[in-house]
């Protein structure tokens, strides 16, 4: 098998050679090749120690804070490239991290050391592919298998427990049997791991093009062990895990894939903790996404011109078009895919006469923000209003323009005064 190597990857490990080492591609660039997925990056590693990795590329400017675990950056047209000393590790701590790596000089110790048999293979374009844990095997049946016994690669980095969901998710793979039983006998691994690691493999499950795989985050239990609790009865699951089938049909933005998540759990009424409360997300992103989870519970039915311009004051226009658009993704799906059809579709209508309606307060300059209003603060100071009072009877005029636009008059607003 010949796996295509970018120019500069070629020339590092071209240059190892030539100095009497040998290089790699290994892991995720090796198994996306194969799968024929462009990787993002090529992870390089050697036989040679740090020291000599550093003197055969002395020319370049070289990246060294990752040195004690056997990494050295190389900076080439800008572009950082890492090249590891294969290594073994020793015993870990707090199922996180090993207390010390040994380097070695055999990659077959280096790729036994690694996650799962998917990403513990190695190329070059001198000797080929090395994959002694039959990765690729498990690629071409679609498998999700640790390397070695399970237990122990998942007692090693319990962050490895979600990593296995990610993977599966992220790749369309079923997790083998054995890792799998493995992933629920050892979910309490999971509490010495921290919420930022977390977060971080779950930000690329639900960005994936199968994010409705999170639901093994609860059947596994490794939610309930990080404090995302969800009391559900069988029938209310089963809903539920079909309905998490629409987070693949949205865009593919966090926020909004986010927000779809948490309005499903408080449309279905499901008893769970917020997710983006729990993991460690930034206050933008929580913010921007409850506004689009309050847009989207607003009973359609209930919204007319009135209570439209009411929204677009407090929200804007832009956020509750992109919560409308949501909220017609997730009837769509119904549709096609759940019950309640009728149902469905007639809320699909309604939602498309109220965006028809954004449109036209929009062409029509209507107005439903104190900016629109066609008296201002200072007007209201030459009428003796001062401080707190203005910005009161400014919002009281606007409440009235809302309900009856043809009031936006200066005249009209300061005899309404």
């Amino acid at each position: 098998m010949e796996i295509y190597l970018p120019q500069k990857v070629k020339f590092i490990i071209d240059k190892m050679y030539e100095n009497g080492y040998e290089a790699f591609i290994v892991g995720g660039c090796v198994r996306d090749s194969i799968l024929g997925i462009t990787p993002n990056d090529y992870d390089i590693t050697t036989n040679a120690k740090p020291d000599e990795i550093i003197d055969i590329f002395k020319g370049f400017k070289i990246i060294d804070n990752g040195i004690k675990h056997g990494t050295v950056g190389v900076i080439i047209d800008k572009e950082v490239y890492e090249i590891t000393t294969y290594r073994l590790e020793g015993e870990y701590e707090n199922n996180r991290r090993p207390k010390d790596v040994e380097f070695t000089k055999y990659i077959e110790d280096d790729l036994k050391r690694r996650d799962f048999t998917i990403n513990a293979i190695a190329y070059n374009d001198k000797l080929g592919i090395i994959d002694k844990f039959n990765g690729i095997t498990d690629i071409k049946n679609k498998i999700v298998k640790t390397v070695g016994d399970p237990d122990e690669r998942f007692n090693e980095d319990g962050l490895r427990l979600v990593r296995a969901i990610r993977f599966s998710s992220k790749l369309n793979f079923k997790i083998e049997d054995k890792t799998l039983k493995s992933i629920y006998k050892n979910i309490d691994i999971i509490k010495n791991i921290s919420k930022e690691r977390i977060t971080g493999e779950f930000t690329k499950m639900i960005l994936s093009d199968n994010p409705q795989d999170i639901i093994l985050l609860y059947k596994t239990g490794i939610f309930k062990c990080i404090g995302i609790y969800s009391y559900m009865n069988k029938e209310k699951y089963n809903v539920f895990e079909k309905e998490l089938g629409v987070l693949k049909y949205c865009p593919n933005d966090l926020a909004k894939r986010m927000a779809m998540l948490e309005y499903i759990i408080k449309k279905k009424k499901i008893p769970s903790t917020s997710i983006i409360d729990t993991l460690v997300y930034s206050k933008k992103l929580k913010k921007e996404c409850m506004i689009l989870v309050d847009c989207m519970l607003v009973d359609s039915i209930e919204v007319d011109q009135i209570e439209i311009k009411k929204l677009l004051n407090k929200v804007g226009p832009k956020i509750l078009r992109e919560a409308l658009e949501l909220k017609k993704v997730y009837n769509n799906y119904l549709i096609s895919n759940i019950q309640n059809k009728n149902y469905a579709s007639n809320e699909k209508d309604i939602i498309d006469g109220i965006i028809e309606k954004i449109v036209a307060i929009e062409n029509n300059k209507e107005c439903y923000k104190l900016n629109d209003l066609d008296i201002n603060g200072k007007d209201l100071e030459k009428l003796g209003y001062k401080g707190k009072s203005i910005g009161e009877k400014l919002t009281e005029l606007l409440n009235k323009v809302i309900e009856s636009p043809e009031l936006n008059k200066k005249e009209t607003l300061i005899d309404l005064i």
